[in-house]
């Protein structure tokens, strides 16, 4: 019985050092707001694809999806759409990270499930681009497949496995593919009082 007291706070001890590892490893910080300046030097600096980035128009589009609960379900993952913007189901025993092959694969002449969530052209109303080159930002046009991944500076080099994406939509020769990628981060324009930052997380 008494193992039982000491192994327990071992474990515990363990496993907030193997966060605390984590963190430094990839970068990981508190969440802090942003600007597309500062947003599009970490895109630079790490060379993740800088195009087809976007952030949330304004705090209340930002909050609309934060409270959505299927949004929320995805984040820091993907969202697969089809042709008619309906959302496709999510393979719930694999991991998050699992999407490369996912995409890799999907194919225009093949069904798929589909999952109640939020409209991709209500997604796509909700959100602008960034960077210094807004006005070159182009969509596949008359896609197959729509996917959508979200991100977060405060992520740092964790994001790399949800940009290696983009290597997956250039390995799919059976579909046309619009990757739209959508920031997470505050944005300092938003002037978000601290009680709203506290509700965000």
């Amino acid at each position: 019985m008494k193992s039982k007291y000491i192994i327990v706070p071992l474990f515990l001890l363990i496993f907030s050092g193997c966060v605390t590892i984590v963190k430094w490893k990839y970068g990981i910080t508190n969440p802090r707001e942003q600007t597309p300046e500062k947003l599009h030097a970490f895109l630079k600096k790490h060379k993740y694809p800088d195009t087809c980035q976007f952030v949330f128009t304004d705090s209340s589009a930002y909050f609309h999806r934060m409270r959505d609960s299927v949004f929320k379900k995805h984040l820091f993952s993907n969202m697969i759409f089809d042709r008619q913007g309906s959302l496709l189901q999510s393979d719930p025993s694999k991991c998050q990270w699992s999407g490369f092959e996912v995409v890799k694969s999907l194919n225009k002449d093949s069904a798929y499930p589909k999952s109640p969530g939020p409209s991709l052209a209500g997604l796509l109303d909700q959100i602008e681009p960034f960077g210094p080159e807004i006005s070159q930002v182009s969509f596949v046009k008359d896609p197959d497949f729509t996917v959508i991944v979200t991100w977060a500076l405060f992520l740092g080099t964790y994001n790399a496995r949800l940009f290696e994406l983009s290597e997956a939509v250039a390995q799919n020769p059976g579909a046309r593919i619009r990757l739209v990628w959508i920031n997470m981060d505050m944005q300092e324009r938003w002037n978000l009082t601290k009680n709203q930052k506290l509700e965000i997380r």
